[in-house]
């Protein structure tokens, strides 16, 4: 199976070592979860994509990305994930960019997670990070380059052997998963923490919270201490390429799969087109 790359529209294109992206983490990326060669709520990805593109300055060329992509994932397997990296470019040593410098487009195809299905049936066991989030009003919600934190989290998740991990801001506040997304059900309405000082606007979130109101389930955005979850109704994570893993276990507090969870898994499968 072949999984390609293209570098700025050039198959097994390479990158300059002088690209911000690689020097300062100066760039954004989406992965998509691809089904017969369809990205699934590409729309949606392309629209973060260029808002936060907006909102940090980095340029980027909507309509050639997009046919550039279009071309690209008919040289990718039929099921697999894909990414997105656009960086600010090339410039020389230090944080002040050229603004001339034309930006960079990464795309990639990778294998799909190989996940338990049980992951999906029976849901998840998960726990609760030491390590916190720290606070950064500027880049809240978009999915920039800058992933440490994440790398730190996730080797945590490694040695805790947890499928998942809650974890909290430097207030004590839970923001999300370390690659998901995380709602909480109480009483049939959903919970999700506010993202306005730490954590990513995930695409799949904004799918659920959309798909919620369709089904007049009310969705509350707030800040939650972990008691909140552990007291919850029902609890899961999300993103857009594993889809939703109902929470079957955190300290202390076991669950079933509830019916506001199941409900949205079903909308999940139908996004899949499976």
């Amino acid at each position: 199976m072949t999984y390609p790359v293209w570098v700025n529209g050039v198959e097994g294109g390479s990158l300059l070592p002088s690209d911000r992206g690689l020097a300062y983490g100066d760039g954004l990326f989406e992965t998509l979860r691809v089904e017969n060669r369809r990205a699934v709520f590409a729309e949606a990805h392309f629209s973060r994509l260029a808002a936060s593109a907006a909102a940090l300055g980095i340029p980027l060329r909507q309509a050639e990305l997009l046919a550039g992509f279009s071309r690209f994932l008919l040289s990718c397997p039929a099921s697999c994930v894909a990414k997105i990296v656009l960086t600010r470019g090339s410039s020389g040593r230090g944080y002040l960019p050229n603004e001339e410098a034309p930006s960079t487009v990464i795309f990639s195809a990778h294998p799909l997670p190989a996940y338990p299905e049980s992951f999906q049936s029976d849901g998840v066991v998960a726990d609760i990070s030491g390590l916190r989030l720290g606070l950064q009003p500027m880049l809240a919600g978009h999915k920039h380059l800058n992933r440490l934190e994440q790398v730190m989290l996730r080797r945590e998740q490694a040695m805790l052997s947890a499928d998942e991990m809650l974890v909290c801001d430097l207030d004590g506040h839970v923001v999300e998963g370390v690659s998901s997304n995380i709602f909480l059900v109480r009483d049939g309405e959903l919970g999700t923490p506010l993202l306005d000082r730490a954590g990513v606007h995930g695409v799949m979130r904004g799918q659920i919270m959309a798909q919620a109101a369709r089904l007049g389930i009310n969705v509350t955005e707030s800040r939650y201490a972990a008691d909140a979850f552990l007291s919850a109704d029902e609890v899961f994570f999300c993103n857009s390429v594993n889809g939703i893993w109902p929470v079957r276990r955190l300290p202390g507090r076991q669950w079933q799969p509830g019916p506001v969870t199941r409900q949205l898994q079903s909308f999940w499968q139908d996004a899949l087109g499976l």
